[in-house]
């Protein structure tokens, strides 16, 4: 009797080559086949349910299963970034055009900061005036 030492006992998984294109676009299609029919029926019968099979399967199984997961950013900076076009971030060969486009990107973060300053003083604003009808209205009811 023979026993494999093809096995990681520090990750308790099998030593392993990546998976083919082929395997991953046969476990791609088995895996739709599979999770597209129970949604439906599911989000038919119970749509809450339905939801929440729906998620776990996207989370689960994704639409390339690799065999391992993708790592989460770090935070909401990166993870913006990670969904911003490549091409944002080198050159273009065309200098006057990088610059416009530097100059118009800071721009706008700029209006970004002002506008969302803007939106918290106005929510302030709606809060306060909320509050003091608030008040209006209970020393109205204590005069009566």
């Amino acid at each position: 009797m023979t026993i494999s030492t093809d096995f990681d006992f520090k990750t308790n998984h099998a030593h392993s080559d990546p998976m083919p294109v082929a395997v991953q676009v046969l476990s791609t299609i088995l895996f739709a086949a599979f999770a597209i029919p129970v949604t439906i029926v599911a989000l038919n019968v119970f749509w809450p349910a339905g939801i929440l099979i729906a998620v776990i399967l996207a989370w689960r199984g994704g639409f390339a299963p690799t065999g391992r997961p993708s790592p989460a950013p770090r935070d909401m900076d990166e993870a913006m970034k990670s969904l911003m076009p490549t091409t944002a971030q080198r050159s273009s060969g065309n200098a006057s055009f990088d610059a416009y486009r530097h100059d118009m990107i800071e721009r706008l973060e700029v209006e970004q900061e002002n506008f969302e300053g803007f939106l918290s003083r106005l929510r302030h604003a709606k809060d306060q005036s909320e509050f003091d009808a608030f008040l209006d209205q209970r020393a109205a009811a204590l005069d009566d």
